[in-house]
């Protein structure tokens, strides 16, 4: 007898009685026993491809909850290290994406076969693929790309075979013991979806919220052979080419299919406001962060607010003008290393990006990311021109890796003349960094640590003659290592 959370399918006994042991195992150690078994099975000569199927689809089922644990500690995992994270994340990126070669092999084999699967066969191997390249989609994003042309290709593959087969609405079963079916389209509408939302604007927390919201709002969005007034994005699965915007009606298309998510803009809405009084769905909480505090309402807050605009019938538009400018900006990354540098801490942790274009309100860079960078969507950063000591200060807004070893950036601006001082709760002191001029009687706008001051409670600057009591108003926004508070002075 299987585990649990197993599927019980026709394997081989001595595979079923090394998956009930994997099944129990810790996920470093799962996905590298299964590893091992999929290799061994894929080089069998004596098993039918009917057996060989099943055994991968049972060792694909055996290791679903620790494939999952690997997403909550690598996004648990921020302070451990860039080297431990780094470590987690190819741990779990090398398993999908074997899962997902192999898949990808079976349907070539599939597809030029005299002999054929059979409808059930194909309509889950199609699912499990799709499902495998969307995990490779996830793990890629988390680390903010890049996602390649030859993984969609695969992915779109994978469901041009299942439409030409006429299984791709086939529903399948991926547990016995379960009675939620799926099917080749709802799957790769999943990965489509995801992907409209502009994931090199999302940070991993984020874009793993933004997943488990498509899930929730999955019968709301529509994926057709035609567009229609609704549809903002669209695909064509006869190539390699990733989903893009749909500007006008594409002609000559060998496969084409349009999405569109207006529909779901209301539930989303309707959730958006229940986050807001403090309600957050349970599905939603214990993504990487376990309490459900005013910051993990505000970050919920951010991503449905984010998909609302992204799915609305009027996309999102530039609001300023790109002008091209090139030249090297001075950058301090993250929020601490920028009040050491604003306190007086020399150059330590300054680097260099190549400015590419900016507008009013944000600029345009290329930047070195190696393995061990923590520069991240959301990040708050301060920069100056090479021939100025005037530090402007920003925050990550788009993060995409471009190669190995480089991505290209978008900054807000939030404004320049920041200030570096010290402030106090009652239960402790913590460096923050001032936004505005401080008037009584004024609002002010702070920088915040995360973690650091208590929200919703009054705090004390420190840095002149005497303290100033600041009165809280209200949290404008939530990031990956600050929060933008506005207080009242005095």
């Amino acid at each position: 007898m299987l585990v649990q959370n197993m599927p019980t399918l026709n394997v081989p006994r001595q595979d079923e009685t090394l998956l009930v042991g994997i099944a129990q195992m810790e996920p470093a150690r799962a996905l590298g026993a299964v590893a091992e078994l999929v290799t061994a099975v894929l080089g069998r000569r004596e098993i039918s491809e009917q057996e060989r199927l099943r055994t991968l689809f049972a060792a694909d089922q055996a290791v679903q909850r620790q494939a999952r644990a690997c997403i909550e500690h690598y996004l648990s995992a921020v302070n451990i290290g860039s080297a431990a994270r780094h470590s987690l994340w190819r741990c779990a990126h090398d398993h999908w994406t074997l899962m997902f070669d192999t898949y990808g092999a079976c349907l070539a084999k599939a597809e030029g076969s005299p002999d054929p699967l059979g409808d059930a066969l194909m309509a889950e191997l199609g699912v499990r693929a799709i499902r495998a390249g969307a995990q490779c989609v996830k793990w890629d994003a988390f680390r903010h790309g890049p996602v390649t042309d030859a993984l969609w290709g695969r992915l779109n593959r994978a469901y041009r075979l299942a439409a030409e087969c006429r299984v791709a609405r086939n529903n399948v079963r991926l547990r016995t013991d379960r009675a939620t079916e799926t099917t080749v389209e709802r799957e790769f509408l999943r990965v489509f979806a995801l992907h409209s939302l502009g994931v090199d604007q999302l940070d991993p927390y984020r874009l793993e919220l933004a997943s488990r919201l498509i899930q929730y709002v999955l019968p709301w969005l529509e994926l057709t052979v035609h567009p229609d007034a609704a549809s903002l994005h669209w695909i064509d699965v006869a190539t390699r080419n990733p989903p893009a915007r749909l500007v006008r009606t594409p002609e000559n298309a060998g496969l084409p299919r349009f999405f569109s998510g207006m529909v779901a803009t209301q539930p989303l809405q309707e959730m958006l406001e229940l986050v807001v009084a403090g309600d957050i769905p349970a599905p939603l909480l214990g993504i990487g962060e376990k309490d459900a505090d005013e910051s993990v309402a505000g970050k919920v807050a951010s991503v449905l607010s984010h998909m609302v605009r992204s799915w609305s019938s009027e996309p999102p538009v530039r609001r300023n003008r790109r002008h091209g400018m090139l030249g090297t900006l001075y950058v301090v990354e993250g929020l601490m290393q920028f009040a050491n540098r604003l306190a007086g801490g020399g150059q330590h942790g300054q680097t260099t990006w190549q400015m590419r274009d900016a507008s009013l309100r944000g600029v345009g860079a290329e930047a070195r990311l190696d393995d061990d960078d923590d520069l991240a969507v959301g990040m708050l950063v301060g920069m100056h021109l090479p021939d100025g000591n005037k530090w402007c200060i920003g925050t990550i807004r788009r993060l995409w890796r471009t190669s190995e070893h480089s991505g290209q950036v978008g900054v807000e601006l939030l404004g320049g003349d920041p200030v570096v001082a010290l402030a106090e709760d009652g239960s402790g002191e913590s460096r923050v960094i001032v936004m505005d001029t401080v008037k009584r009687g004024h609002p002010l706008r702070l920088l915040v640590p995360t973690p650091g001051l208590r929200g919703g409670v009054p705090v004390y600057l420190l840095s002149g003659a005497a303290p100033l009591k600041l009165t809280p108003l209200s949290t404008l926004e939530y990031a990956t290592d600050h929060e933008i508070r506005m207080y009242l002075c005095g």
